[in-house]
């Protein structure tokens, strides 16, 4: 059972490589293969082709990110940079056809968010057109997003207020230990596992105690490692008909991708006008602010001028350029105050 992703496609791999020894393993994966990380189609077009070669062995569940609100944020541009905006659409009409639940061996319940108090069993979601980007409310919506309040208040009681607005979120509700252990009771569950949340050791077992007890069957998972430089582990579950277990993986390197996911040519095209600029500064001479170029000095361009090579391919903008060479001085001015600094910095530390 793996949580969420979150384009971190290294780490997908990783668990992939980890389990490839265990025959018949049927792999569910809990929602929210984009966003955060800078892998998302890879992670996306991976899934769903291994769902297409294994039908009745990889089951995809949709989580709060594989819907368009949020995947405009930062997905897009991905597709837009790799591929085009048709890629973009199909993987949406893609995430529109996931299913929104599922149930393990008979008494393990799984979901992206949580809950919701419009949901008493599995029949009401099967009565949802999932086949849509989510409402803003509803129970389409709280099992993409809803959390768990397990607070308790002084006197040691479970709180009495089932459902209440997520103030965090600013979206869907807190269900509280109440509401989650009567749904779980009237269903035959033993056990709830979501993945809409951020966790420093892949999973957390809610109530776990010092000894080890698990005082609550509400289970999160978080299959990404090094979220947005977190530094966290990631985390899946491996079940069977008796047990439920922990398995982490340590934070994955990944390749490093250029800002805004520019290509190599596009990011050195600017350092490489640069230098060409400052080549060409070096065959002019300034004088009383403006460039001029120095034909008897320079040889090569007298030899494009007897080749028949107009001068005037060789004009450039004086101002910027003359604009350029100030601020590069004052840069140079700058960086050798700096050094002077540190070296005084040193002789007093010894």
């Amino acid at each position: 059972m793996v949580g969420a992703l979150h384009g971190h496609f290294y780490d997908l791999l990783t668990i992939l490589k980890k389990n490839q020894t265990v025959p018949n393993t049927k792999l569910l994966f809990l929602g929210s293969y984009v966003h955060n990380g800078n892998f998302g189609v890879e992670t996306v077009i991976f899934l769903l082709t291994m769902k297409l070669l294994n039908p009745n062995q990889v089951f995809l569940l949709r989580g709060s990110q594989d819907c368009r609100t949020v995947a405009e944020l930062q997905f897009k541009q991905e597709c837009l940079t790799k591929y085009c905006k048709l890629a973009f659409y199909w993987i949406m009409d893609a995430f529109d056809s996931l299913p929104l639940a599922a149930v393990v061996n008979g008494n393990v319940f799984c979901v992206h968010g949580g809950i919701s108090s419009r949901l008493k069993s599995m029949q009401d979601i099967e009565k949802i057109n999932r086949f849509r980007e989510p409402p803003k409310k509803g129970l389409f919506t709280d099992l993409l997003w809803s959390d768990l309040n397990y607070e308790e208040t002084e006197d040691g009681n479970q709180m009495q207020k089932r459902f209440s607005f997520n103030q965090d979120r600013r979206i869907s509700v807190y269900f509280s230990l109440r509401a989650l252990f009567e749904f779980l009771y009237s269903n035959n569950f033993r056990l709830l596992v979501r993945s809409n949340q951020l966790l420093s050791e892949g999973a957390y077992f809610h109530g776990t105690t010092d000894d080890g007890t698990i005082r609550y069957p509400f289970v999160s998972l978080c299959s990404a490692s090094n979220v947005m430089n977190y530094r966290n582990k990631g985390g899946y579950l491996f079940v069977t008909p008796t047990t439920v277990g922990l398995r982490q993986i340590a934070w994955v390197p990944q390749p490093y991708i250029l800002p805004n996911g520019m290509n190599a040519f596009d990011w050195s095209l600017s350092f490489l006008m640069k230098k060409v600029v400052l080549i060409l500064a070096d065959l002019l001479d300034v004088e009383e602010g403006l460039l001029q170029i120095d034909i008897k000095k320079h040889k090569h361009i007298q030899t494009l001028k007897s080749q028949g090579y107009p001068l005037s391919l060789l004009k450039i903008d004086r101002k910027k350029l003359a604009a350029y060479i100030a601020q590069r001085e004052k840069e140079r001015t700058q960086i050798l105050r700096i050094e002077k600094m540190s070296a005084s910095e040193n002789r007093i530390r010894n």
